[in-house]
């Protein structure tokens, strides 16, 4: 899994596979479910996701089989393996390590951000009075 977490759109399998952990789906339907949680920024085209479900498939975190009932064309449904499921808890520690990192980063660089904006406001301030009193 290292692999996949050192390229662009590196947590597409893990949010694909805890996707089809809660329901067994077709790419298409998943490729909706998966955009409607993720932020406009981090959205996936359905190639990526396509050849992300192939990937899964042949590491045998996936397996599907064609279903032809139902209204419309036949469509390959996915579902969760045995294995599938061991690399979704792995990947669940590593985002909550990651999340852990990132929370610390957020707390301890929030006193110098707002020291910044007040000073970006104080040297404006000085800026606009030496303009009104000395120019």
């Amino acid at each position: 899994m290292s692999d996949e977490r050192t390229r662009p759109g590196r947590h597409l399998a893990a949010f694909a596979l805890a996707l089809l952990a809660q329901t067994p789906d077709h790419g298409r339907n998943l490729h909706r479910r998966m955009n409607a949680i993720l932020p406009k920024a981090l959205r996936v085209d359905t190639g990526n996701l396509y050849r992300a479900l192939r990937e899964l498939e042949v590491r045998k975190m996936l397996r599907s089989a064609w279903v032809m009932e139902g209204p419309g064309p036949a469509k390959r449904i996915y579902n969760i393996t045995t294995a599938g499921t061991a690399a979704l808890v792995l990947w669940r520690t590593d985002i909550s390590d990651r999340r852990d990192a990132f929370d610390w980063f957020l707390r301890n660089t929030q006193a110098f951000v707002d020291s910044e904006d007040r000073t970006k406001g104080q040297k404006d301030a000085h800026e606009s009075f030496i303009q009104a009193h000395f120019t």
